[in-house]
């Protein structure tokens, strides 16, 4: 395989086939192309110079044509409201998108569906919908910005965000962002001050009090480069608080030494390790998902750590997340050739049925005591 500095020296547009061992790799990258989209951004290319484990999560490979997965892995859940671009699964938040696609497509992203496809963005009436029926939902007390990408478009990111602020029952928001690697360079101190003045502090009455935070996306310690690092400190030193939610990824970050050098590397830096999510089951993305077991395996060892080093590792069912202890214990069934994790969720069938107001997922059921069992396809740990 040539070198990628080879192939950037010679045409750049020969990135997208880093992967390719052949001319018959090269045609396979082709129909992914076609069926998953390839974009990334000029300062990512930089990165891919460096960086394998970078490359595999933006470049396209001919694996991705093998797949189990299905289209909308958690997406099936979510459908709670007939005002677009807004979602309701859980009793207490709500979604919101505003802008559907990308500055860059990761290969692993559950949301295919919507960000590789050119959905139109909200338009302000439909912010302005979305808003009202939020300031109804009286046990809603947070709003997760989510994409998409919320950043690529700040006048509807603000004017949203001014919205928000005005509702009586909303004090957390949350923006979700992976601009933080894709494009640091947007993160001026003009756009930091901004975001900063929706922390809204109330010291006298502190059930006044609002809150802005930022959802990033870090999954290996290759990404924390200066100028990400420079652009996460202008938005800490203004006070906003930076969740990470890493995705462990087969061939990236499954192992112990690349996962603690990473959320010790965040903590030093001021980003607190929020989530390890398992790559969802999203067709394409069969070849970057390991065992639920193998998370299981590194997170058992975060554990013996230092505490702020230990996140959340959760996997996702479309029926709602479930939390992975040190000591569970995983119940298999296999159909089809297909392994899946049967588990009892903690969400309730009859309050899932009232806020996402549409029946239980696909291979999900209710139990005898009222809450949701379903069915979460496993990764493998064999080499593609």
């Amino acid at each position: 395989m040539e070198t990628l500095e080879k192939k950037t020296t010679k045409n750049i547009d020969q990135i997208t086939n880093h992967f390719s061992e052949n001319e018959e790799d090269i045609k396979i990258i082709k129909q992914v192309e076609k069926i998953y989209p390839v974009k990334y951004t000029s300062f990512l290319t930089k990165l891919f110079l460096e960086s394998e484990a970078i490359r595999k999560q933006f470049l396209p490979s001919p694996l991705e044509l093998k797949t189990n997965g299905t289209p909308t892995p958690f997406e099936e859940g979510k459908k709670a409201s007939k005002t677009y671009g807004l979602e309701r699964l859980y009793r207490d938040r709500v979604l919101i998108t505003p802008h559907f696609d990308c500055p860059a497509y990761c290969r692993f992203c559950y949301k295919k569906s919507r960000v590789m496809r050119n959905k139109t963005a909200m338009s302000f009436e439909e912010i302005n919908a979305a808003v009202g029926e939020v300031g109804k939902m009286s046990k809603v007390r947070g709003v997760l910005i989510t994409g998409g990408e919320p950043l690529l478009d700040q006048d509807k990111l603000f004017y949203l965000l001014d919205k928000l602020i005005e509702l009586e029952n909303i004090k957390e928001i949350r923006i979700g962002t992976r601009t933080l690697l894709t494009m640091p360079e947007i993160y001026t101190e003009n756009l930091c001050f901004k975001l900063s003045s929706y922390n809204q502090i109330n010291s006298s009455d502190p059930e006044k009090s609002t809150y802005l935070a930022i959802n990033v996306h870090f999954n290996h310690p290759d990404e924390l480069v200066p100028e990400v690092i420079e652009a996460c400190n202008k938005l800490t030193s203004r006070g906003i608080t930076l969740r990470n939610q890493t995705v462990l990824l087969k061939g990236i970050n499954d192992d112990v030494e690349t996962i603690s050098r990473l959320f010790q590397l965040l903590i030093r830096n001021n980003i607190i390790p929020y989530y390890m999510n398992h790559c969802m089951p999203v067709e394409g993305s069969d070849h970057l998902r390991t065992s639920v077991q193998k998370g299981l395996d590194i997170y058992k060892f975060l554990c013996t750590e230092s505490s702020t080093a230990i996140p959340h590792y959760v996997y996702a069912p479309s029926g709602g997340k479930v939390h992975v202890g040190p000591d569970t214990k995983f119940e298999y069934v296999t159909d089809e050739h297909i392994r899946y994790i049967k588990v009892k969720t903690l969400y309730k069938a009859d309050e899932f049925r009232k806020i996402a107001k549409k029946e239980l997922p696909p291979r999900h059921e209710v139990t005898e005591d009222g809450y949701i069992q379903g069915l979460y396809i496993d990764g493998n740990d064999n080499n593609n």
